[in-house]
């Protein structure tokens, strides 16, 4: 509906003017009447009318002072002035804001009829060039966010972003909002919508928000920072926008504040990290990442270094292995705050670590090693190096001979590909044995065969992804090579003793 405000001092035309557009266009709805320039004011800024048909000569002030007021704050606004005297003095002052339509008293319905039309018309099309603006903006602004993010170089600079964006000298921090789903699988259409309720409601609090883009069922965004906690930011922003989502609920990690955009794919990091901590807590529905969390992440990183370390040398690759431990050891240093009596401690802590790995693999060496006649981080570093690398050789030289490192072959073979249908051939040939002897090896040294493993590979891994609610039990099947969900819940509860729903719902 076209909102319309009639404006004279005479009833008679506001009534005639009324019924010429009540009986005529169905689309006009009449949202206000006003007898003078002072009321026209008052009620425009109340009602906020699409078109104003707009008496010049009245009490108190006249048409064209009211309009001057009016379109100061609703600029969009389209008017019509009407009066009796044909004066160009009058014309010429109603161009000078804009206006286009003049009618005289007495008007004619066809003149009434064809001003308003015009007037929509131009409303519809102010209405598209808003809209495409609107879209352009939206998109520059997740541009802007993921180039923040994934700290992309781009042909954009600064400036260029500030043209379309207020992020001048911006002071603010990220967070990262994320949905959970009551349904398995919500679609397209379904997430489409949680997106526009929480641009909606993050539009409608006094936070100035850049909103990116909507990944998986999380959302990053910057917040420009100014007299409020990260807190209360978080508690507005849930309580609003959970007000209007009926089907899932909302959740935020707050990181911490930035002076420099640079930093910005820091404080989205934290805020994935502060994410991560809500689900650990019952009930809780934010997190502002803070010094408690820093240290607890800093161990993190630490031990999936770590990790990914023991995983180079256990394939025997010494090059990997040899990159990992310079990030390793800078990580431990990092850790230890460069304090010698530590990084020497933890050191001497991973060389145990990796002969108990060794001895799993069946490589029934002592390889610990004591650091305390190094002086300097420098020293500790270099020997640790050298002894590492000489594991490695010693590894990689027992995987490629000898029963033990064909096996060992076998098994990171079947880890790698178990997402789709492997046969025992397949391995066999990998690893240059026939499928009997294989088959024959595995039960001699696993006690388990060749499909039992297989099978137990699989189902670790349907163990990860079950403690994740939004990942539905027919694609966790799928993802570890199960193409009927009937079969696979089959299989894991023979192998566990409790479906996979029963496993998630006690375990998530």
């Amino acid at each position: 509906m076209i909102k319309v405000m009639l404006v004279d001092d005479e009833a008679i035309e506001r009534e005639g003017i009324r019924m010429i557009l009540s009986r005529n266009r169905s689309n006009a709805e009449i949202v206000a009447e006003a007898k003078n320039g002072n009321e026209a004011v008052e009620l425009a800024t109340l009602h906020h009318p699409d078109i104003i048909f707009m008496d010049i000569k009245m009490p108190e002030f006249d048409g064209l002072v009211a309009i001057e007021k009016i379109l100061q704050t609703l600029p969009e606004t389209k008017c019509v002035m009407v009066s009796a005297f044909d004066t160009f003095q009058y014309a010429k002052r109603a161009m000078k804001f804009g206006i286009k339509e003049y009618l005289l008293k007495p008007s004619k319905i066809s003149e009434i009829l064809e001003a308003y039309d015009r007037m929509v018309a131009e409303l519809s099309e102010q209405n598209d060039v808003n809209e495409r603006l609107e879209q352009a903006n939206s998109l520059v602004e997740m541009d802007f966010i993921l180039t923040l993010m994934m700290d992309h170089v781009h042909e954009f600079n600064t400036e260029d972003w500030t043209k379309w964006l207020d992020v001048e000298d911006t002071k603010g921090f990220a967070a990262v909002f994320s949905f959970q789903a009551e349904i398995l699988r919500p679609d397209r259409e379904q997430k489409g919508n949680w997106y526009r309720t929480l641009k909606d409601g993050l539009s409608r609090l006094p936070y100035h928000a850049f909103v990116g883009p909507l990944t998986g069922y999380q959302v990053p965004i910057l917040v420009k920072y100014e007299a409020y906690t990260l807190d209360q930011f978080a508690r507005d922003a849930i309580q609003d926008v959970q007000r209007d989502l009926h089907d899932c609920q909302l959740y935020v990690g707050i990181g911490a504040i930035i002076t420099d955009l640079q930093d910005f794919s820091r404080s989205y990091q934290e805020a994935l990290y502060a994410l991560e901590q809500v689900q650990s807590h019952p009930g809780a529905k934010y997190q502002v990442f803070n010094e408690q969390m820093a240290e607890k992440r800093k161990e993190r990183i630490h031990f999936e270094e770590e990790k990914e370390l023991l995983h180079a040398i256990k394939k025997g690759d010494s090059q990997q292995g040899t990159y990992l431990f310079g990030r390793y050891f800078q990580s431990i240093q990092q850790h230890a705050n460069y304090q010698v009596p530590i990084i020497q401690k933890t050191v001497e802590n991973f060389f145990i670590v990796l002969t108990r790995m060794t001895k799993e693999l069946g490589l029934d060496q002592d390889i610990q090693m004591g650091f305390d006649q190094f002086e300097t981080a420098t020293q500790i570093k270099e020997a640790a190096k050298a002894h590492l690398q000489s594991v490695i050789k010693q590894i990689r030289d027992w995987r490629s001979t000898g029963v033990h490192g064909l096996l060992m072959q076998a098994k990171d073979y079947i880890e790698s590909h178990y997402q789709r249908n492997i046969t025992l051939e397949e391995v066999a040939e990998e690893v240059g044995l026939s499928s009997y002897y294989l088959s024959k090896l595995f039960k001699e040294h696993f006690e388990i065969t060749f499909i039992e493993y297989v099978t137990q590979t699989r189902l670790t891994k349907a163990k990860d992804l079950l403690l994740d609610d939004r990942i539905s039990l027919k694609e966790i099947a799928l993802t570890i090579g199960y193409k009927d969900p009937n079969y696979f819940s089959r299989v894991f509860k023979k192998e566990t003793g409790l479906s996979p729903s029963e496993y998630r719902k006690q375990y998530s």
